[in-house]
């Protein structure tokens, strides 16, 4: 039975504050917290952004200042995931959240960010934090997935080295004993990352609507202004409308590929950091971005597809069908062969043009100021913002990029010295425990990679480590 249970901070996610409970509780084993809070005893890991099945006790003390709904909105991640989400997947996801039960995080949009997550913090935060209370804890706003900075204190967050991933070892840690007292702030200086960070949390403390039918591609695409009309007025101008988004962005702040932004407007992508950039970039309020309207005026083509739909009293459905195929049709008849000399020649100079760019990018990959990152095809691509299409034409990049790319031992060598060093830096005694949790790799990875270690003393320092004793 539980006979204390913290009470949960301003923005404090739930799994900080059931850590909170683990740390004071003296439990030495996990198992016994697991026990007194999770109502699944075979559970594997504590969801660290959504929730568990609890124990009659635990949910008694985790509701005992605000309803189960108010902790679920104000304590976990998920209002930052399904926002954007059609209406019944939207619905279905906040009442399997809310019961606990079922297989709601497959309806969810967890983006895909190619590197794994940690905990993190800002400093200033914490600083701020153990004056008021005497302790940190994990500030839910500076766990949205893509974000950099802190617009409170304009710094960068850090990460601790918890790692948020299935493939690390259950625990409970509190952000008390993994938030250093002395971590370094660095300060941000872009005024534009900072206004669009501080954006994205004002939309995400919004209440969200779960009744909304509006798609919303479809009010991105009404908002748009008319500099995006293609010359026939039906349709967008992608071109030119991805151009000046990424323009708008710059080289720093993560930015999404021209085929994902259009299918965020056609409506099969939802990812909540990609919409709230083009809803920023084209000026919408959060109030706007976060209460839909129920309708918008038909657009372009939509209002011809409407107006047909009426005149010969034939269902709108079958017209946009009837429509889309005719334009699908026409643009394939009329469309310049990619195979023409000029289009080659276009495509030549191009290559040549983005070269120095890729190796540039290719450079910064391999040379990162922080942990090591691995040389890839949609890296480079997504950091030079290339469609897909158009970077499959340039030869002599794709050839670049393609003698550095490593395998996965070669990879993990990185990994590995980058750790080495990160401990002796902190240090921080050096053995394949801390390598391992640094580093979220298994000791045969660690095997593995040995041989491909460059630096002769750090290869040498591994293969002690590694040596039977």
């Amino acid at each position: 039975m539980i006979a204390f249970f913290p009470e949960i901070y301003p923005d404090e996610l739930l799994y900080s504050q059931i850590a909170r409970y683990h740390r004071r509780s003296g439990y030495a084993r996990l198992a016994f917290t697991v026990t007194d809070i999770y109502n699944n005893q075979t559970l594997v890991h504590p969801d660290v952004d959504f929730v568990n099945r609890y124990t009659h006790d635990a949910m008694q003390w985790i509701t005992k200042y605000e309803p189960w709904e108010t902790i679920a909105e104000q304590h976990t991640m998920y209002p930052a995931y399904i926002r954007f989400l059609p209406k019944l997947r939207r619905i279905d996801a906040v009442k399997g959240i809310l019961s606990c039960e079922g297989n709601w995080k497959n309806l969810m949009c967890m983006p895909k960010l190619g590197y794994t997550r940690y905990l993190r913090y800002c400093p200033e935060c914490a600083k701020e934090d153990r004056e008021k209370y005497g302790e940190t804890y994990w500030h839910r706003e500076h766990q949205i997935p893509k974000i950099r900075v802190c617009p409170k204190h304009r710094c960068f967050l850090e990460d601790s080295e918890i790692a948020i991933s299935a493939k690390t070892s259950p625990g409970l840690h509190d952000a008390e004993s993994n938030v250093p007292d002395n971590s370094e702030t660095r300060v941000c200086n872009s005024d534009s990352e900072i206004e669009f960070t501080q954006y994205v949390i004002d939309v995400m403390h919004e209440p969200i609507d779960l009744q909304c039918n509006m798609a919303v591609g479809k009010y991105l695409h009404y908002r748009l202004s008319d500099d995006y009309a293609s010359n026939s007025g039906l349709v967008r101008n992608i071109t030119k409308l991805y151009d000046d988004y990424i323009s708008f962005y710059g080289e720093e702040m993560p930015t999404m590929s021209q085929t994902y932004m259009q299918k965020i407007f056609n409506g099969y992508h939802f990812d909540p950091y990609f919409v709230l950039q083009l809803a920023f970039f084209e000026g919408i309020t959060v109030q706007e971005i976060s209460h839909l309207p129920s309708n918008v005026p038909l657009y372009g083509i939509e209002d011809i597809y409407q107006k047909l739909s009426q005149k010969y009293n034939l269902d709108y459905a079958i017209v946009e069908d009837i429509g889309a195929t005719v334009l699908k049709y026409s643009y394939h008849q009329t469309r310049v062969s990619r195979k023409s000399g000029k289009r080659e020649a276009m495509y030549d100079e191009l290559d040549a043009q983005y070269l120095p760019q890729v190796k540039k990018v290719v450079k910064q990959i391999l040379r990162p100021d922080g942990r090591p990152e691995r040389v890839s095809f949609a890296k480079v691509q997504k950091t030079l913002g290339l469609a897909q299409k158009q970077f499959n034409k340039l030869p002599k990049c794709k050839a670049y990029i393609e003698k550095h790319i490593e395998s996965q031992p070669e990879y993990w060598a990185r990994e590995v010295e980058w750790a080495i060093a990160e401990l002796i830096r902190d240090d921080k005694p050096l053995n394949t425990s801390r390598i391992m949790k640094k580093t979220n790799m298994r000791i045969r990875d660690i095997e593995c990679c040995c041989p491909y270690i460059q630096n002769p003393e750090v290869k040498s320092l591994v293969s002690n480590m590694l040596s039977p004793t």
